[in-house]
């Protein structure tokens, strides 16, 4: 049996840069110990994990017409668009602690949202999950993701959308795909501090009709389809954070391609997203990790044992 690919959307992708350095003094010159660069953005990161995990993916999205050849060589199929005059950057520094500089998006071709809307509707057929992952570059409105998602939902494949700010406000009022706010994408989505993260994801699940995800950082993920909870955290580990939220979406299109219960699908995303923490660069896994995590992470649906 053949399995269904997993679409994977990046609007706004990027080349990525780390660097390793023993600590960070702003005014002080810093020797770099080690630099990573490669084409990455959120969805690309998410098609990579999958490709890692042995799951078939393909990268979308906009891009300068020679990106997507970069996302290719780096062993992740992708089939972009051509809309965007360049390709930001964005600049982590890991210190023991990451500082992050992100560019902003560049300016976009006219009709780059149509015409990105009917490519990823070319290639749904037969998918699994689609996934629209990270921000957007200036020109394109809000509301996209949302119409990539009810393009999804059309074809009877499940959406998966990791946004923040306006779009995801916008895919919260069209509903039906998984939201995967992380704590801060919460507190804007709602204006102001989630006191009763169980409560506000339960909330969030009924006005979404759909399952929301919320990423805990060290305190795992928790889960509500507005009925039931289900929250997940392994043993603590240390590294860099940066791309654990993409491993966790990864897992989240995976489980739900695959028909995954819920209980076991937030189990596999907490391990998931807690392995890429321990690599030092986004779109990593550590598959060792992932498998003695899996065997010892603890899962409660009792929202009062949720922290």
């Amino acid at each position: 049996m053949t399995t269904p690919v997993i679409v994977t959307v990046t609007c706004n992708p990027a080349l990525d840069v780390t660097y390793d350095v023993d600590a960070l003094r702003p005014g002080e010159v810093h020797r770099v110990r080690a630099v990573h660069e490669r084409p990455g953005g959120k969805g690309v990161n998410v098609a990579r994990v999958l490709t890692r995990l042995g799951v078939p993916a393909l990268a979308t999205g906009l891009d300068d017409g020679s990106f997507g050849a970069l996302v290719a060589d780096s062993g992740v199929p992708a089939a972009f668009v051509p809309a965007l005059g360049r390709v930001r950057r964005t600049l982590v520094i890991s210190a023991g602690a990451t500082t992050s500089l992100w560019e902003p998006g560049p300016p976009v071709a006219a009709g780059a949202a149509d015409a990105l809307v009917e490519h990823v509707a070319g290639l749904l057929g037969g998918a699994g999950a689609l996934v629209v992952s990270g921000s957007l570059p200036r020109g394109l409105d809000a509301d996209l993701p949302a119409r990539l998602a009810d393009v999804a939902q059309h074809a009877g494949v499940p959406a998966v959308l990791d946004l923040d700010e306006a779009p995801l406000a916008r895919a919260l009022v069209s509903g039906g795909a998984v939201l995967t706010p992380n704590v801060d994408e919460l507190h804007r989505l709602l204006g102001r501090p989630a006191a009763d993260l169980p409560a506000a994801a339960r909330s969030l699940a009924a006005r979404n009709h759909a399952p929301v995800v919320l990423t805990l950082g060290p305190r795992g993920v928790l889960a509500s389809d507005g009925d039931h909870w289900w929250h997940a955290a392994t043993e603590p580990v240390s590294g860099n954070p940066t791309g654990a939220g993409d491993s966790v979406t990864a897992a989240l299109a995976r489980g739900l391609a695959a028909g995954t219960p819920w209980r076991r699908l937030v189990a596999d995303a907490a391990c998931l997203g807690a392995a890429a923490v321990v690599t030092p660069v986004a779109g990593e896994i550590d598959l060792p990790t992932y498998e003695r995590l899996l065997a010892s992470v603890l899962v409660t649906t009792d929202p009062e044992e949720i922290p």
